[in-house]
């Protein structure tokens, strides 16, 4: 606030001058700070407003904050150069409070996130596992109410990608980096896009949880159907270039249209830092693993029916598959899906 008063009394008075160009009688002096006229839309804002629109007549008051005035008695809260520390003297919290004027953002039903892992964390590990997930037989393709979406995507040497892999079950793993003072593994997924027919990405890992999904709208607005894990549906209007959020939890959440007109996305929130989608080829890699056995399951999302031009799905394909690795090299698991 020092330096904008020192502003409106060197730089700025030309300016006013100019703008009360009636005489000295028309020209108001500066506000005084933390007064209810210095809030950013004090006698500048008024100023420039007048030069922009080339109104006649006195400037009019423009409105203030109004219920509670800015004080910068460290008493309120404030100190001597920011005011009532942004409103938490008064209701709010820091840096904007908790309302944000008239909105109240939704509580979250579910518990903080524990951000400790689960098994013993042990540096320099080296062994791993990977592979391709392949296709055999037809390439299905499904046209909707919307159009024909590919459920598959089929690469060289018909690799499948979007694909799941993961490991659930160990004791020993990888040591988690370390942020803000504890250990977590970084937050990975949480943002599906609507394009065209299509909700993208078809297939994503959401961790750690509980975590926000947001749901970004194109330029077509539609109704959204949220299936969450255990078979609870809701319904969202996804406005034009709109963005729908919500919590997740571990397990799938679906995301199609309640018409069922969209290619679904697949969110998937596993508790496990041991997880790989394919690309494009089908290619997977698990790296950091402990020498052991493992169990990995191999998830790719159903791939839908049309019926009366709605599509339909049923549920996931899902294989499991042990594979053994030790720290002196890469283990290979090869996987080919469908008929």
């Amino acid at each position: 606030m020092h330096a904008y008063r020192m502003l409106s009394r060197w730089a700025l008075l030309p300016l006013l001058g100019a703008v009360a160009c009636g005489g000295a009688s028309r020209q108001q002096p500066i506000a005084v700070a933390g007064s209810g006229l210095d809030e950013g839309h004090g006698l500048l804002a008024r100023a420039s407003s007048r030069l922009l629109t080339s109104e006649d007549g006195d400037l009019e008051p423009l409105p203030t904050r109004g219920e509670v005035p800015r004080r910068y008695d460290p008493a309120y809260g404030g100190d001597a150069y920011g005011g009532d520390a942004y409103g938490s003297a008064f209701g709010g919290g820091a840096y904007g409070g908790a309302t944000y004027a008239s909105y109240a953002p939704p509580p979250w039903g579910y518990p903080s996130v524990n951000r400790m892992p689960h098994y013993q964390q042990q540096a320099g590990l080296t062994a791993a596992v990977e592979g391709t997930i392949s296709w055999r037989g037809a390439i299905p393709k499904v046209t909707s109410a919307c159009g024909t979406i590919d459920p598959l995507q089929i690469g060289s040497e018909r690799g499948v990608g979007g694909v799941l892999v993961y490991i659930e079950r160990f004791t020993t793993g990888r040591v988690l980096p370390n942020t803000m003072g504890e250990q977590r593994p970084s937050l990975v997924g949480g943002v599906v896009v609507k394009r065209g027919c299509m909700l993208a990405p078809t297939t994503q890992v959401v961790n750690p949880l509980p975590a926000q999904l947001a749901i970004h709208g194109d330029n077509k607005r539609t109704r959204v159907r949220l299936t969450l894990p255990g078979g609870v549906t809701k319904l969202s209007e996804l406005q034009e270039a709109g963005r729908v959020a919500l919590q997740l939890k571990t397990g799938v959440t679906r995301v199609d249209a309640e018409d069922g007109s969209l290619g679904a996305a697949w969110v998937v929130g596993v508790d496990t830092p041991y997880f790989a989608i394919t690309d494009d080829a089908g290619r997977f890699r698990i790296d950091e693993l402990a020498p052991g056995t493992y169990e990995l399951t191999v998830w790719q999302p159903p791939i839908p029916t049309v019926t009366n031009g709605q599509l339909v799905y049923g549920p996931p394909i899902t294989l499991r598959r042990s594979v053994r690795v030790d720290a002196a090299r890469t283990s290979r698991l090869d996987v080919s899906l469908g008929k």
